[in-house]
């Protein structure tokens, strides 16, 4: 009566959110057809890195060739070509795009290859304008006195996360780290003003693991997310992720606490996630478990009322899903006899639809967990589902 429906396009929008129903158990999450696999700028993504959904409910994807932007559908919209690829992506509250890539500059007749953050508008409506660039180091005279000269091309600008006032947390790691450097050490998290200035290096341990360290940090999450709304509430808290080459630390991810006081912020241990872990019966695991990871590459905070802790992991191919309070799992449904909350981390190495290859981001948006399946060369999606549903 209506036609054929010949369209790919239109017969993805069809199929999105059907989940094969052999997956399905009490409370677990579930694949949401299609996976995205379709670039914005022709074929398949090239090894996608990083996975955003914005607050203009656009979804980001970075890979080797640039940033793609897609429609809530899958539908390719626009591409921005990035030489050398991007690796991370978000979006402030006044729909600027902050985008980790690297760039060449020519600073005294040489060509330097340094981590770069670029501050992009307009690129959802076909106009991107760059509006400012983060670079390391932040004034060129000071790269003169470091030891040694070439350690700047060995940084690495890793993660951006957004504040409520539009200023931003970059997470930057690199080799070197002696207290007595200029402008070390390396592994940092930093806050940049909406201008792009470098306004504070976090005082985090960049050598000794501790609950308020910055071991070769991979990862920045803060509580700023989508969906847009009036105000967020004016705190600096976030969470990271540490990820040193072949080493496990004790506690790979952080909550850190930023703390208002007579002298000014102090960034703190989060003190109730750390409580939450020695209550066993509370649950049946824990952010704050020993060895609990061993590659978390991204982090995600669900911007809805439900607060999940999304951490991913590269090495063991996995998504682990936490509450607002650290403990291991998602609320249970109703009528549950139990109130721990359910277990649903799940993964494994692989190609299957809840299978990973070295799984580099993670993003969440109206009840959709998106992840970048970087040796899959896919964006996975993921809804939680519930036989009280």
């Amino acid at each position: 009566m209506f036609g054929e429906k010949s369209d790919p396009v239109t017969d993805e929008i069809f199929v999105a959110g059907r989940s094969d129903p052999q997956l399905l158990d009490e409370v677990e999450y579930v694949p949401l057809y299609p996976f995205f696999t379709r670039s914005a700028s022709g074929g398949n993504f090239d090894a996608p890195s990083d996975v955003y959904v914005g607050f203009d409910e656009f979804v980001y994807v970075t890979d080797r060739r640039g940033v793609h932007v897609l429609e809530s559908s899958g539908r390719p919209a626009t591409f921005y070509p990035i030489d050398g690829g991007a690796t991370a992506v978000v979006q402030d509250r006044l729909l600027n795009l902050y985008v980790v890539s690297r760039r060449d500059t020519l600073i005294d007749g040489r060509t330097w290859n340094l981590p770069a953050v670029l501050k992009v508008s307009g690129l959802p409506f076909g106009t991107p304008r760059i509006e400012n660039i983060i670079w390391h180091p932040f004034s060129d005279d000071t790269r003169q006195r470091r030891s040694p000269e070439d350690a700047d091309e060995l940084v690495e600008f890793t993660d951006v996360g957004v504040l409520w006032d539009n200023s931003v947390y970059v997470s930057r790691r690199g080799p070197n780290n002696q207290s007595n450097s200029v402008l070390a050490p390396h592994n940092a998290i930093l806050e940049f003003n909406q201008d792009g200035i470098n306004t504070i290096r976090i005082p985090l341990n960049p050598t000794v693991a501790n609950l308020r360290s910055a071991i070769s940090p991979s990862a920045v999450a803060t509580y700023v997310q989508p969906p847009q709304r009036e105000s967020f509430a004016q705190e600096k808290h976030f969470i990271l992720a540490q990820a040193p080459d072949n080493q496990q630390l004790q506690y790979s991810v952080l909550s850190i606490r930023a703390v208002v006081t007579t002298d000014g912020i102090e960034y703190r241990p989060d003190t109730d996630m750390l409580q939450q872990a020695s209550i066993p019966d509370r649950g049946n695991g824990f952010l704050y478990d020993e060895f609990k990871f061993n590659d978390p590459s991204d982090i995600a905070i669900a911007g809805d009322n439900t607060q999940y802790i999304y951490v991913l992991d590269a090495a063991k191919d996995s998504l682990f899903v936490f509450t607002s309070n650290g403990i291991e799992g998602v609320a249970p449904p109703p009528g549950a006899n139990s109130t721990i909350p359910v277990v649903v981390s799940f993964g494994g190495t692989g190609d299957g639809s809840n299978q990973f290859n070295n799984p580099q981001g993670v993003a969440y948006s109206n009840q959709i967990v998106y992840v970048a399946d970087t040796g899959n060369n896919r964006i996975s999606r993921f809804r939680l589902n519930t036989d009280f549903e």
